[in-house]
């Protein structure tokens, strides 16, 4: 699995403890021991945010419904990054819980990255494993 896989997550683990489905794109491809890094998306607009686009101080990248594989207008969110063991993901894919459902385009994948590279609110270790 490579950067800007579109993954369906069954059973989705969010920060705040609770858990449910949600699509996510996955912002590597991991190198030896690094975990997957990726983000949740949404198609409910976010802070009245609407530009298609890099809003790196809201960290958040729009992309509109005729763009890759998204069928309405979606804000790829990067105030959460997740991280996954390679293993973890496979697993959950056998199980059925992790579906791959699509891939973005190479510009657009790159496009979100450098987004979240001027995101202030980004780790130093998050921002390493984007290169």
């Amino acid at each position: 699995m490579n950067k800007g896989a579109i993954l369906f997550h069954r059973d989705f683990q969010f920060h705040n403890g609770q858990s449910g489905e949600k699509l996510i794109i996955v912002l590597n491809t991991p190198k030896d021991k690094e975990p997957y890094l990726c983000c949740k998306t949404t198609s409910k607009q976010k802070f009245n945010i609407d530009k298609e686009g890099c809003h790196s101080p809201k960290n958040v990248y729009v992309i509109n419904s005729t763009i890759d594989w998204f069928k309405v207008k979606t804000w790829v969110q990067f105030h959460e990054l997740y991280e996954f063991e390679p293993q973890k993901f496979l697993q959950a894919h056998f199980k059925g819980v992790l579906e791959i459902k699509g891939e973005l385009k190479e510009s657009t994948v790159n496009a979100i990255r450098n987004c979240i590279r001027r995101s202030e609110d980004v780790s130093i270790y998050h921002l390493s494993l984007l290169s």
